[in-house]
């Protein structure tokens, strides 16, 4: 009963925190609007749970709540993977992330949403399916795995993965798939004996005639990927997109066609966890827990081994991703670049307003009196610049000892040339981000016209 009641808590505050989170998205609340991706997709993440239980009777956290947490921990090093990939491909970066622990802490626990979202969007399509389609199921035609088939997919795979680390400008698209082909075929060939192929193979399913999940799993990619640029466009710690010859149209941020990236991403987090299930007795999160109970599971040593170095492999990987200049700017205080302008006076005045950071700078109705007028219309200056495209107080002081003082001067701009002397004076910053910087600038632009 007490169980019961604490996933009823857990439901609850993911249906509140879902419209709260919402309201601080929209009226920029703050602290909650830096951090608001976490919010956003944990609170959906207990509100699904709960919708899935009202259609099926059972879910995740009520049901399966060990292969929960094990989907939350895993989240971490499986998304590490595509960030170490990016570091080659360079499609993305993050800026106004949280400093020091606590952005480390933000990095882990919303990358720790990524395959419970999906995963518990993926229940809830299937819940649907089973209602609306005959028979709760969609059948397609059985076919019969070769051994050829294996050693294609796997070849795939592999060609995958090599042309997208040679030619990461042209072949980075291959980042969205190589990974199930990499591991899906290895998930059937040691699972093939096994009639019910559920939490196996995706492969074994489709071969038993069984297109129930891949079209789960293909909705809930789409799902998943219109929320994560839905509510990333408004938000101020965020990723911004540099893929190379799509980057001009965009829905939100990112380029329209990157949007037939999301399925077969989750194709390859499916596969990815079925492989982690070989290492576990074949224990899974799409199966009952009496089913998981009755398989052996990991041995003690390292269930306790894992149960150490993931919290720690978590950390690290937050700081990969933030030492590895995937993180491009931070949310950080004006004393920080201000002290000597602001004073003791001036800094106390701005911590009084909850007005340290530069969005919240800019929307102080009136002049504290405590800050010259010379030193605060400069600051507003500075402000509007590092917020533009979250590039920075670091990227936007740079811009001023170069003469680029607002958005007009931005805007017209050479990117080659701007990126050029940017390098000279110490500015380590990549051109596809000085031409988004631009981009935005010119928008801005012809708004104010």
């Amino acid at each position: 009963m007490g169980a019961m009641r604490g996933v009823r808590v857990a439901w609850l505050l993911g249906i509140v925190g879902l419209a709260l989170s919402h309201y601080w998205l929209v009226a920029k609340v703050e602290p909650f609007y830096s951090s608001i991706y976490v919010f956003l997709w944990w609170s959906y993440i207990l509100a699904v749970d709960a919708v899935v239980y009202r259609l099926r009777g059972s879910s995740l956290l009520h049901d399966r709540l060990k292969e929960f947490a094990f989907l939350a921990l895993w989240s971490v090093p499986v998304w590490l993977l595509f960030e170490l990939v990016n570091l080659r491909i360079q499609n993305w970066y993050y800026v106004m992330a949280p400093r020091y622990w606590w952005g480390m802490a933000f990095l882990a626990l919303a990358f720790a949403t990524v395959l419970p979202g999906i995963f518990e969007t993926t229940e809830l399509v299937l819940a649907v399916i089973r209602k609306a389609a005959p028979g709760g199921r969609i059948a397609g035609r059985p076919f019969t795995v070769s051994g050829w088939n294996i050693a294609a997919q796997l070849a795939i795979g592999v060609s995958m993965l090599v042309l997208l680390l040679a030619f990461p400008r042209d072949c980075f698209c291959l980042a969205w798939g190589f990974a199930y082909f990499l591991t899906d075929p290895i998930c059937y060939w040691r699972t093939r004996r096994e009639k019910d192929q559920t939490g196996k193979s995706l492969l074994g399913q489709l071969a038993a005639g069984d297109n129930t999940r891949l079209i789960a799993m293909l909705v809930a990619g789409v799902i998943c990927g219109g929320l994560w640029e839905a509510w990333n466009f408004g938000a101020r710690t965020k990723w911004i997109y540099s893929v190379p010859f799509f980057d001009e149209v965009k829905l939100g941020e990112m380029p329209a066609l990157g949007f037939l990236g999301f399925p077969p991403f989750v194709l390859e987090c499916y596969a990815i966890i079925n492989f982690l299930s070989l290492f576990r007795g074949g224990r899974n999160w799409e199966l009952s827990a009496a089913e998981n109970n009755a398989r052996p599971g990991m041995r003690r040593w390292l269930v306790t081994t894992l149960a150490v170095a993931a919290p720690l492999g978590s950390l690290a990987a937050a700081a990969l991703v933030m030492m590895g200049g995937t993180v491009t700017s931070f949310s950080e205080g004006m004393e920080k670049y201000f002290d000597i302008e602001l004073g003791a006076r001036g800094a106390q005045a701005l911590e009084e307003r909850h007005a340290e950071q530069g969005n919240q700078f800019l929307r102080l109705a009136d002049r504290p009196p405590e800050i010259g007028a010379a030193v605060y219309a400069r600051l507003r200056r500075v402000a509007e610049m590092a917020e533009l495209k979250g590039m920075g107080f670091r990227n936007a002081l740079a811009l001023e000892r170069l003469g680029v003082l607002s958005a007009s001067d931005l805007a017209a701009q050479n990117p080659d040339s701007l990126e050029a002397r940017l390098r000279r004076i110490g500015c380590d910053v990549r051109l596809e981000e000085v031409k988004i910087w631009i981009r935005a600038a010119r928008r801005r632009g012809k708004r104010d016209v």
